[in-house]
């Protein structure tokens, strides 16, 4: 499947975007601005979500060792449980 050079430039932005909220939570962390950090932290992560899921619907694989956000959290909470 060929992707358009526009949508290649706006996930290329989404990116640069991305790593902007990502130097912000360094600093704010730096600083012990910690909730604005949090704050940075989420926009990052629906911003990274979102290009993700554009990416595969426009025709990328998910990775082999991808899980659904729930297998994460069940996966997190068993490693959580065998640590203590």
């Amino acid at each position: 499947m060929d992707i358009s050079e526009n949508k290649l430039t706006e996930w290329a932005a989404a990116c640069l975007r991305i790593n902007g909220l990502n130097t912000g939570v360094q600093w704010e962390i730096r600083g012990w601005r910690l909730e604005r950090a949090r704050n940075l932290s989420e926009r990052a992560r629906v911003q990274a979500w979102n290009i993700f899921n554009e990416m595969i619907q426009s025709g990328a694989r998910k990775p082999v060792d991808y899980r659904e956000p729930e297998e994460r959290i069940g996966l997190l909470w068993k490693f959580r449980t065998l640590r203590r």
